[in-house]
C-alpha cells in the first residue's frame, strides 16, 4: 500500500482538518464496559504483521470478521459465562444499551482500521458497521453520473461506499490505499467535491493514525427508536449531537 501517494494527495488538497502523526499507531490495547453483571470487553494488537496486508486488501475487509483475524476481538460475558466472542476492528470505547440488547464499539483509530463504528446484538450478530472519516465527497446526480462514465472501474469499486444523509448523496472514499486502486485522476475528481462529513463538521483527523469524531471523554452514547427507525446518538468532539442511522440504506439501495 502506497502511504506516500495517499499523503501527497491529501497535501495537494485545499486546507483540511488534518494534523501530522509522529509515529504509526500500534501495540496492544483493551477496552471494557459493564452493566448489570454483563461485561463487554475488547482486545486488539495492532502490532500484528497481519493487520496491514489485511487492510490493504480493500475489496475484502470482511476478512476482519473471519477466523483470519486473530489479533482483535470483542467478547460478551454474563458472569463467567461467555455469550459470544467475535472478531472485530480496533475499538477504543465500548457501551452497553440500558436494555442490554445492543453492544456498541467506537474507535478513533484510523490506521489500517476498516470501521470506526460497530454494533452487535446480544446473540453476537452484527447490526451495523461503518467506516467514518472527517471528509467525504458530496455528489449531485449529474456529478455521480459523470464519475461513473469517466471512471467506471473506480465507480464499481466504490459502489458500496455511497450513503445518503439529510437528502444528499455522499461517497466515503478518502481511505488509505484507495488512490492506488482507483487511480490518481479518479481520486482527484472526487477530491474536488470533498466536504466535511455530514455527521459532524467538527470531525478532525491525523494524516494516517487517528480520526476524532466523538467526544472521547464523554461520548454520551444512546440508542433512539423513532417508529421503524433505529438511530445511534452521541456527542461530537465539540459536544454537538451526532445522529447515525443504524440501518441506513445507501444511495445504491443496499443496507
Amino acid at each position: 500500500m502506497n502511504r506516500r501517494l495517499f499523503i501527497s494527495l491529501l497535501a495537494s488538497l485545499p486546507a483540511l482538518r488534518v494534523y501530522a502523526d509522529s509515529i504509526a499507531y500500534g501495540g496492544v490495547h483493551e477496552a471494557k464496559a459493564t452493566r448489570d453483571g454483563l461485561t463487554f470487553r475488547h482486545h486488539h494488537d495492532w502490532s500484528s504483521p497481519k493487520v496491514s496486508p489485511m487492510f490493504g486488501d480493500l475489496a475484502h475487509h470482511d476478512r476482519f470478521l473471519s477466523a483470519a483475524n486473530d489479533f482483535s476481538f470483542v467478547e460478551l460475558a454474563d458472569g463467567d459465562h461467555v455469550l459470544f466472542r467475535s472478531p472485530a476492528c480496533a475499538l477504543t470505547y465500548l457501551w452497553i444499551s440500558p436494555d442490554a440488547q445492543l453492544f456498541v464499539g467506537l474507535s478513533d483509530i484510523k490506521l489500517y482500521n476498516p470501521w470506526q463504528l460497530m454494533v452487535w446484538k446480544r446473540d453476537g450478530s452484527i447490526l451495523h458497521r461503518e467506516h467514518i472519516d472527517a471528509h467525504v465527497a458530496k455528489l449531485s446526480a449529474p456529478q455521480n453520473l459523470e464519475f461513473a462514465a469517466r471512471f467506471p472501474e473506480a465507480a464499481q469499486f466504490l459502489a458500496d461506499r455511497y450513503f445518503t444523509y439529510g437528502g444528499a448523496t455522499y461517497l466515503d472514499f478518502s481511505i488509505l490505499g484507495v488512490p492506488n486502486v482507483i487511480g490518481e485522476e479518479a481520486w482527484k475528481f472526487l477530491a474536488a467535491f470533498m466536504t466535511a462529513h455530514p455527521y459532524g463538521a467538527d470531525f478532525r483527523e491525523s494524516v494516517t493514525n487517528y480520526i476524532e469524531w466523538f467526544d472521547a471523554r464523554n461520548p454520551d452514547v444512546k440508542v433512539e427508536r423513532r417508529g421503524a427507525d433505529l438511530n445511534l446518538g452521541l456527542r461530537s468532539p465539540s459536544g454537538n449531537p451526532v445522529i447515525i442511522p443504524l440501518e441506513r440504506r445507501s444511495a445504491t439501495g443496499s443496507l
